[in-house]
């Protein structure tokens, strides 16, 4: 562009550039008039309700006048309704908007009488000498330059040259400044947008230490089942079966035994409850013996016929373990349910440090998370870990479910 001055010339970008800082000094001009006299009679009447209200009003314009100045720049701007009275207090202590009323103050105090000189100035000067030769003509002798008329300068035929070749400088300083003044609006954006993002990591951060925390809570409760409650329902179990083999081996109290032998029944269809629970929070089988252990024993309890096809270099993380096998356990239980399936296929490797899990039936397909099948959940599940999951059911079948978790699934996911 330094090399090309006459085609900067001839461009769109310092027409646009002025246009620009123009539009720039009629927004600055017109929200100074709005600032000054709220911030006005907001110190006027600040002994009464109304007066610190109006104070309250203009530091509220920060983020509008933000908004307004980015949609100069065509930039996305969120919306910025109506707040409640309720809410106005805390509106007033967020950062956001402290930092547009600073911004807002920056610019109707100060930028917007800087583009109206940077525009203003060489565009007249060009403008006053380009038009030298007319003004000649129209005023003669009543133009004058410190004493003499223009007219008697041997040099103001020239004058419109010099007016032409001063726009090339003045394009060059148009853009420069209407870059500069774009750049302010995007900064002021940029920091907003950065603290959002940032605090979207700590709220994914935080989401990770919870779950975190409810999966150590819940190995505690399978803990707390399995060596207490559990332990005491077979030693129930154990002695009833004794006391049962000892009343039918004494031939007497017939009653006692048969209620011996119902109170035997319970307790062990009770056991076998309680072991499903067990195994529903958290099998004990993930914890020993991995991923691929815990899937085999599910295909082998499923009512249809299961294939596993595991080619793992190892054990992924706790947290994609349990979230593969927990999605695994609910993909078994919609096929048979709701899909019909005879049959599911069901293999997982690791590709470029992910955990690559699919599930694939034979059922008559029609899967959709909003019909309330657990899918949601499911969907909800893996990508806490940091995952996703694609699924393809058409109707008609097959259904396939495809997991995508990071191998070494921790809180910075």
């Amino acid at each position: 562009m330094l090399r090309s001055p006459w085609r900067v010339l001839l461009s769109r970008w310092p027409w646009r550039s002025v246009r620009y800082l123009l539009t720039g000094t009629i927004f600055g001009f017109t929200w100074m008039l709005v600032v000054l006299v709220m911030f006005t009679s907001g110190v006027l009447l600040s002994p009464v309700v109304v007066g610190v209200g109006l104070l309250a009003a203009t530091v509220g314009l920060g983020p509008r006048f933000v908004a307004q100045d980015r949609a100069r720049l065509r930039l996305d701007t969120p919306k910025t309704g109506r707040r409640r009275r309720s809410r106005w207090w805390a509106f007033l202590r967020e950062r956001e908007t402290w930092r547009g009323f600073g911004y807002m103050l920056l610019i109707v105090l100060l930028v917007w009488v800087v583009e109206a000189v940077v525009a203003l100035a060489p565009l007249l000067t060009i403008g006053a000498l380009i038009a030298a030769p007319i003004l000649v003509l129209l005023l003669g002798d009543q133009l004058v330059v410190g004493g003499p008329p223009l007219h008697s300068f041997a040099i103001w035929p020239f004058l419109p040259l010099f007016g032409v070749l001063l726009l090339v400088p003045a394009s060059y300083l148009w853009i420069a400044a209407a870059t500069a003044r774009a750049a302010l609006v995007r900064a002021i954006s940029t920091a907003g947008k950065a603290e959002l993002g940032a605090q979207l990591v700590e709220l994914g951060r935080s989401r990770a230490r919870l779950l975190d925390a409810f999966e150590v809570e819940r190995k505690r409760i399978e803990r707390d089942l399995h060596d207490g409650a559990q332990q005491r329902l077979v030693s129930l179990a154990m002695t009833l079966g004794i006391a049962r083999i000892e009343l039918e081996d004494s031939g007497e109290a017939k009653t006692a035994t048969k209620l011996v032998a119902d109170a035997h029944q319970e307790a062990r269809l009770a056991l076998t409850e309680l072991r499903g629970l067990i195994r529903g929070i958290h099998p004990q089988v993930l914890t020993d013996r991995g991923l691929v252990a815990a899937v085999d024993e599910l295909a082998d309890r499923a009512p249809v016929t299961v294939h596993t096809d595991f080619d793992l270099p190892g054990r992924p993380a706790e947290r994609a373990e349990s979230t593969v096998y927990f999605a695994v356990s609910e993909a078994l239980s919609n096929a048979t349910k709701h899909g019909n399936a005879g049959r599911v296929d069901i293999t997982g490797t690791c590709i470029d440090n992910t955990l690559v899990v699919t599930i694939k039936d034979d059922g008559h397909g029609g899967a959709d998370p909003a019909k309330g099948t657990g899918l949601q959940g499911l969907v909800d599940r893996v990508a806490a870990a940091g995952g996703k999951l694609l699924l393809a059911s058409p109707v008609g079948g097959p259904t396939e479910l495809r997991l995508e978790i990071p191998w070494a699934a921790t809180a910075s996911h």
